[in-house]
């Protein structure tokens, strides 16, 4: 982690000189691009702090880690099954659908207001 921290640092270093002297001579895409550099090396120190402090939280309560771990996994499979029923849903009624049967009057035009012919089987409407 070290190794990385000390990357990171210089990161945030160069990329603040890169965005002073882009300021300085007024070329503004590469004070962007400095300022750029500058927050991916804070946040890289700041990710790095983060692992150090989430290291010794799981050393200190494994128990409390479990329970949080086995909580975000019970929203992410939630999410999932939620997805796939929605998906599952979908796949039975299709408003769009060009091969769906409407109810029609004598006339052969559609009765739910959309104006559309029921479609010959074949016929894809497509030219």
């Amino acid at each position: 982690m070290a190794w990385f921290r000390s990357k990171s640092m210089g990161e945030e270093w160069l990329g603040r000189a890169q965005r002073l002297a882009g300021a300085t001579v007024g070329n503004h895409p590469r004070e962007a691009f400095g300022a750029a550099r500058e927050y991916a090396g804070r946040a890289g120190s700041l990710a790095s702090q983060a692992f150090d402090g989430a290291s010794r939280g799981v050393r200190r309560h494994p128990g409390m880690t479990l329970a949080i771990g086995a909580g975000i996994g019970a929203v992410i499979a939630a999410c999932l099954l939620a997805n796939r029923y929605a998906r599952l849903q979908e796949d039975e009624y299709d408003a769009h659908d060009p091969t769906r049967q409407r109810p029609t009057d004598s006339s052969g035009d559609a009765l739910d207001g959309s104006g559309e012919d029921n479609p010959v089987p074949g016929e894809t409407g497509l030219y």
